[in-house]
C-alpha cells in the first residue's frame, strides 16, 4: 500500500468558480417557470442542474497526491487519475501550447504543471503551488528510481 509523500489542493480562479456557480442560476430559472406554471420547463432546469452537479462533481479535482509509487488525482468519489512512476517520464512547467488530459482548475498558464508520460498523454494540472508541487514529485521520483534500479 503507497503511502501519501504530499498532498497539494488545486488552485482554483475566480472565473472558474463563476462556472461552477452555473447550476445556481439554473435552479432560479426552474422555480420561476414553476411559478409561471410551465412545469415541464421547470422540470428540465432540475434535471441540468442535478446533471451539471453529478458532473463537475466528478470532474474537478479535490486534491493531487504523491505517493510512493505514483502521482494520483483525486476526483469526486471513488474516482481518480494515477500515474504510476515507471510511466513518468518527468514534470515540468508546460512551453507553448500543450495537447493532452487537462485538469485545470485556474485559467494562468503561469501556474500549470505538465505531467510528461513514457506512454500517453500529457496530464496537465494547477496545483496552488506548482513550485513546491513540482520539488516534491521531483524528489519522490528520484527517490523512486533510486529503489527500482533493474
Amino acid at each position: 500500500m503507497d503511502s501519501v509523500v504530499y498532498e497539494e489542493s488545486p488552485r482554483y480562479d475566480f472565473l472558474l468558480k463563476g462556472i461552477m456557480a452555473l447550476p445556481v442560476f439554473f435552479i432560479l430559472f426552474g422555480i420561476y417557470y414553476l411559478y409561471i406554471a410551465e412545469v415541464e420547463a421547470g422540470i428540465g432546469m432540475f434535471a441540468v442542474t442535478i446533471l451539471m452537479f453529478a458532473v463537475f462533481w466528478a470532474i474537478f479535482p479535490r486534491k493531487y497526491q504523491i505517493l510512493d509509487s505514483k502521482f494520483r488525482i483525486v476526483l469526486g468519489g471513488p474516482f481518480s487519475l494515477s500515474v504510476p512512476f515507471d510511466n513518468l517520464e518527468t514534470a515540468r512547467k508546460p512551453q507553448g501550447a500543450t495537447f493532452g488530459i487537462n485538469f485545470p482548475t485556474c485559467f494562468s498558464s503561469e501556474r500549470t504543471v505538465q505531467i510528461v508520460r513514457k506512454k500517453g498523454w500529457y496530464v496537465n494540472i494547477t496545483p496552488n503551488d506548482s513550485d513546491l508541487f513540482l520539488e516534491n514529485l521531483d524528489k519522490a521520483l528520484n527517490d523512486w528510481r533510486r529503489s527500482n534500479v533493474r
